[in-house]
């Protein structure tokens, strides 16, 4: 008997047991599918990550006061770091600005909104990639004169005036010590994010204000925070720790550690890496189902040469030899679970697909994965089925003539 008959002749037992091999297959379906569902969620959650980050800013440094090590008000930033940063490193540097942050309401008559009021100067726009909608951002010189300006997100704008046109309007920003006026002079649109549909709350929106101003509501003339960006094909490695140096020796603080920074490279990594591990231990759960797929597949095939001695006896007796009747149980194991991973396969991508549209995360399965996936269910199969067609092989044809 050559191969082909052997799977002719395993795919015609399999059908004359229709309902026994589809239980039999069962435990490879609900591993596979289980497996399938984890590596495309893992997966489209490091693509999403990693395209969110790229809107981040893939030369973008953030520098930040060390809290830890107990910094003095001293040794927080100024507009001089500002200005030494860019003279220093005027090749490696693209734009810096400071950054200086805190919670407050906007208010218009009787409309009011809850903000994050944000100090930066004018080159923070070429930081965040901005995309100014109606009117300008910051210009060098409303940030030079300290000016009572503003720029505003189009939601808050339809949320407080009912239009997006409201260059030249005023905004009452209150913090609770303090409450002044502000004039709207642009208005910038938010691009989506994907994360935004994981939160079902509403988030504050930032309006950005000179960060010479903020002493006007209290926050003293220093930041705790630098947003810079390097220049393309710089190490940006390299040239954030030459600029810590550099503030350092202007704070007169070096070797305290009063100062820390990330980008959003690493922030990417680390995100990547803790999904990477939970993707791992999960899947490496939902594995535990094949294994017991396995031992199912091991059990029924066993049932079979039990049921099918009298058959095996025959065959043997008319001459087919210990090989053929291996490889037609092996066959036989590995169409099993060969057909259970791609069933498997199948599930695992629509169950991801569904859940993708509750969550918001977009499912990624390659091509590489889906062949994996199936060719290691067959060779779960074959492995669990080398005991029941090794047993059948080496069936006494007098002995198995004779079974009842």
């Amino acid at each position: 008997m050559n191969f082909l008959e052997s799977i002719k002749v395993a795919m015609a037992s399999l059908w004359a047991n229709k309902m026994r091999s589809f239980l039999t297959m069962l435990g490879i379906i609900i591993g596979i599918s289980s497996v399938i569902t984890i590596v495309a969620l893992g997966q489209g959650s490091q693509d999403l990550i990693s395209k969110e980050f790229d809107k981040f800013g893939a030369n973008r440094v953030v520098l930040q006061m060390n809290w830890r090590e107990n910094p003095r008000y001293e040794d927080r930033f100024d507009d001089s770091d500002v200005e030494a940063i860019k003279r220093v490193f005027n090749e490696d540097v693209k734009a810096v600005s400071p950054r200086t942050s805190f919670s407050a309401k906007a208010t218009k008559g009787r409309e009011d909104a809850s903000i994050y009021i944000n100090g930066v100067n004018s080159d923070y726009k070429d930081i965040e990639n901005l995309q100014i909608f109606k009117g300008r951002f910051l210009t060098e010189s409303g940030v030079k004169g300290k000016r009572n300006i503003a720029v505003i997100d189009k939601e808050l704008a339809m949320k407080i005036f009912k239009r997006t046109n409201v260059i030249g309007e005023k905004l009452i920003v209150d913090t609770n010590w303090s409450k002044l006026s502000y004039t709207i002079v642009g208005v910038y649109e938010t691009p989506a994010s994907t994360f935004d549909k994981l939160n079902s709350g509403e988030n504050p929106t930032r309006v950005y204000i000179p960060c010479t101003n903020m002493k006007k509501l209290g926050t003293g003339g220093r930041y705790y925070s630098l947003e810079i960006n390097i220049e393309q094909n710089k190490n940006i490695d390299k040239v954030k720790e030459n600029i810590i140096k550099l503030v350092e020796r202007r704070h007169r603080n070096s070797e305290k550690d009063y100062y820390v920074s990330y980008t959003a490279q690493q922030e990417k990594q680390l995100l990547n890496k803790i999904m990477g591990t939970l993707s791992t231990v999960v899947g490496a759960i939902a594995a535990i189902s094949l294994l017991v797929g396995g031992i199912g597949v091991m059990n029924i095939m066993l049932v079979s040469v039990t049921e099918r001695t009298r058959e095996i006896g025959i065959r043997k007796a008319i001459g087919a030899t210990r090989k053929a009747i291996l490889i037609q149980f092996l066959i036989e194991a590995m169409i099993i679970s060969g057909i259970g991973g791609i069933i498997g396969t199948i599930l695992g991508q629509t169950i991801s697909s569904i859940i993708a549209l509750t969550i918001g995360i977009p499912p990624s399965v390659s091509i590489i994965t889906i062949i994996i996936a199936v060719s290691f269910s067959c060779i779960v199969g074959i492995f669990f089925g080398i005991y029941p067609a090794n047993k059948a092989a080496k069936l006494d044809p007098i002995d198995a003539l004779r079974y009842e």
